[in-house]
């Protein structure tokens, strides 16, 4: 007789049965892999500016810097301490104003604006990503948002983008909040509307793109509380408009009264036009653009900062007007340029290869894993909460390329992006999960 051999023992499990595994621990341990990414945020973006200490090293980082001594010395909102201004959007000036009159002017401290920042969306990522899928999906995002270089590095410089993210995923989660549900008091859905309404108010004045958006996201929740429980709160949804709409007005009458004149945010958006929109624009040249020859005429009829905020604009309009084929080809360039991993940097000292190897390597990867969300969404419907976060995604990418395109500008957008990613790779997860099962 011949003795049956054994069968030898299995040393690994099959790859199911570890996918199986890693889904369960994610969901598991969901709120532990956020708290570790939140403390993981924050020693390296504390660590990070402590390595940059107070050198600064991009001419808009000195801008922020005068406006917020400039109001911390009771000068107002001035880049010559004398002559009022509004020619940067001042959100982000009112966040790095409290950390400079506490620690007397340090620029670190106000650094650790954008450090904290960037914590604070790391656990509304975690939250976003829970709401669209599952706890492991706000686990993925929460962590990919803690170690995103491109968010590391602008949350350490003198950036409003990465405060931007903050407030706008503040904005989305309290609005959230503030939908009819059981259990949960009027009180605290007004309370939760009054805090939306005031985070999408300072959005709006820290990056004035994001405009269009807050009043999007206003409708949205006002649908989203149609579509929950067939009515909608309008107190509720008066709290929320009236919230969002005070700090803009409140800085638009301020203007009418210094300036003499109606702007809602800031003076800037005919140069931003300007560089987008004129013969010697590109699809990457964003501030290297050449337009010293309206900016001779402008020196030549000494216009004061309102009028040459016009001028600027109705240049732009009229170069798009007379070349029509090329403002549009130049319009789609830029719209592409939207995902580009580089720029052209006016400060040419402070860009490396290693960088943009870093940047690309990182950020492509996410945005394949986004897109195959929505080609995935016959097999994995989309949850109403993703199909707002594609909305934001695009209305933005199209906005930003009526100006001019850069890489931080996208950087709120990479937060999001992040968040469609991961929900791929949860939806991937469960669906081997249920075949596993199934077998």
């Amino acid at each position: 007789m011949t003795r049956e051999v054994a069968a030898p023992l299995r040393t690994t499990a099959p790859p199911l049965a570890r996918t199986m595994r890693v889904g369960a621990w994610l969901n598991d341990n969901a709120r532990t892999i956020a708290l570790v990414a939140l403390g993981l945020s924050l020693v390296i973006g504390v660590g990070y500016a402590i390595v940059l200490g107070s050198h600064l090293r991009y001419f808009d980082e000195q801008v922020y810097v005068t406006l917020t001594r400039s109001m911390a010395h009771g000068h107002g909102f001035t880049l010559d301490g004398n002559q009022p201004t509004a020619y940067r959007p001042p959100g982000y000036i009112f966040l790095l104003l409290p950390a400079y009159l506490v620690s007397g002017g340090s620029i670190l401290a106000m650094r650790l604006v954008g450090v904290l920042a960037l914590t604070g969306s790391v656990w509304f990522a975690y939250l976003l990503g829970r709401r669209v899928h599952s706890p492991a999906t706000g686990a993925l995002a929460a962590f990919v948002v803690a170690c995103y270089p491109l968010l590391i590095y602008t949350a350490t410089t003198l950036y409003p983008q990465v405060p931007a993210l903050f407030l706008l995923l503040l904005m989305i989660e309290t609005g959230m909040r503030a939908l009819p549900a059981d259990g949960v008091s009027g009180s605290r859905r007004l309370l939760m509307a009054l805090v939306s309404g005031l985070s999408g108010g300072l959005l709006t004045l820290t990056v004035p793109t994001f405009g269009v958006t807050v009043i999007g996201l206003v409708l949205w929740l006002a649908w989203r509380q149609w579509r929950t429980s067939r009515r909608i709160a309008w107190r509720t949804v008066a709290v929320l408009v009236i919230a969002t709409a005070v700090l803009p007005i409140g800085w638009s009458a301020r203007n009418a009264v210094q300036l003499h004149a109606f702007v809602p945010v800031s003076t800037n958006d005919g140069v931003n036009l300007l560089l987008g929109n004129s013969p010697h624009a590109t699809a990457g040249s964003s501030r290297n653009t050449d337009i010293s020859s309206y900016e001779t005429i402008a020196v030549q009829r000494k216009f004061g900062e309102v009028t040459l905020d016009r001028y600027y604009t109705q240049q732009a309009l009229l170069w798009a007007k007379d070349n029509p084929g090329r403002a549009v080809t130049l319009y789609a360039e830029k719209v592409a340029n939207n995902f580009s991993y580089t720029d052209d940097l006016v400060t040419t000292t402070q860009h490396s290869s290693a960088q943009d190897l870093i940047s690309g390597l990182t950020y492509y990867p996410i945005l394949l894993l986004a897109l195959a969300r929505i080609a995935l969404f016959r097999r994995f419907p989309l949850h109403p909460t993703e199909k707002m976060l594609i909305g934001v995604i695009a209305i933005n990418v199209l906005l930003l390329a009526v100006f001019f395109t850069r890489l931080r500008f996208r950087v709120p957008l990479d937060g999001l992006t992040i968040v469609l990613a991961a929900s791929t790779v949860t939806h991937l997860l469960a669906a081997r999960q249920k075949s596993q099962v199934a077998e």
